[in-house]
């Protein structure tokens, strides 16, 4: 579940290598040698605003951040009391050893980073879904649409995270075809233009960075299919995490934070070119066009909402997202759903 966009130059972003990358001693060393607690009693600054710090979930900026900013903009977080900054981390696979660090308190990462963070023994929590859905697919060029039916001799660009490779057994399924039959080319540093160029057949990513890279650079929407049309679980990628211990201390600046963001959202999503505004007000050198960051959090608004609206998480979403990644081979331990989130902290 990568981001391939059009940012500094021609290279392309490669959205979020997850825990899968990193040892079980290797987290837990993280976390004992600088200490997982947080402080129990947060300081006011200086404005009389109680400070939260966001980690993103990747070292650069780009319009999944939409809402966070507006809620900074539009003063929904001050009205919470709250004066929150966002925190770019040093690299794609540090958000959670950031909060097990006390380096931040709120983290914006993924599902299967939660998953696998309680494997490596980190006690993060999942506060509320970002997304509802898997927006993660197969993407062609515009006008070309996607057969599922004839994969056979294909090239496919694949990412190295844990999301494709969770996902990409159900497109082999689908397809009818093994592994062996098709030519699965993986991106380091590019993007989706070799697929617009014709040097492989098809590309995998999430939807709304992909729509808005090929949109933003050919007018075009691609051809897209969505992995829940090949039979992989509905369940979200992106959620707001903190770790148990700060949550123990810091339940009513949770609720904070969830109730400003929360209302910041339905904001955007009713005012998407304002709210793109305020980003692009905020971060100017972001590195991408104001049309591709629009683009972007129009196609991100598709996926927000679910059947309890926004930020509600289910259970089965965890336990759907557990079987895929056993399926997979990726996960060796797993807990019950209720081990990886909790909606005690929704508005």
């Amino acid at each position: 579940m990568n981001r391939s966009i059009l940012r500094r130059g021609p290279g392309a972003r490669i959205r979020r290598t997850t825990l899968l990358g990193l040892t079980v001693g290797a987290l837990v060393l993280a976390v004992t040698a600088t200490g997982c607690g947080s402080s129990a009693n947060t300081p006011e600054s200086s404005s009389g605003l109680t400070p939260v710090r966001v980690i993103y979930d990747w070292p650069g900026i780009d319009f999944e951040a939409v809402p966070i900013v507006v809620a900074q903009k539009e003063g929904f977080y001050k009205k919470q009391g709250l004066d929150v900054s966002l925190i770019l981390p040093p690299d794609n696979a540090t958000t959670v050893k950031m909060l097990a660090t006390d380096k931040g308190d709120i983290g914006f990462d993924t599902t299967s980073d939660v998953v696998f963070a309680h494997q490596a023994g980190i006690k993060v929590t999942s506060i509320a879904n970002y997304s509802q859905t898997n927006n993660w697919g197969l993407v062609g060029q515009p006008g070309k649409p996607i057969d599922i039916h004839n994969l056979a001799g294909k090239s496919i660009g694949v990412f190295t995270d844990s999301w494709t490779k969770a996902m990409m057994p159900y497109v082999l399924k689908a397809g009818g075809v093994q592994a062996s039959q098709v030519k699965q080319v993986i991106f380091q540093n590019t993007d989706l233009t070799a697929m617009m160029a014709g040097k492989i057949d098809i590309a995998t990513n999430t939807m709304n960075y992909a729509v808005a890279q090929i949109q933003a650079s050919t007018g075009k929407k691609p051809s897209t299919m969505l992995a829940s049309q090949f039979g992989a679980p509905d369940v979200p990628i992106w959620v707001y995490t903190a770790m148990d211990s700060w949550l123990t201390s810091h339940g009513k600046d949770a609720k904070a934070f969830l109730a400003a963001t929360k209302e910041a959202t339905a904001w955007a999503i009713a005012h998407p070119t304002k709210a793109v505004d305020d980003f692009v007000a905020a971060y100017p050198k972001n590195g991408s066009s104001k049309k591709y960051n629009l683009y972007g959090w129009q196609d991100t608004i598709s996926c927000l909402k679910g059947p309890d609206g926004l930020f509600t998480q289910r259970a089965s979403q965890w336990t759907q997202l557990v079987d895929a990644l056993k399926s997979g081979n990726l996960l060796n331990t797993s807990f019950p759903a209720s081990t990886y989130y909790t909606n005690k902290y929704l508005p």
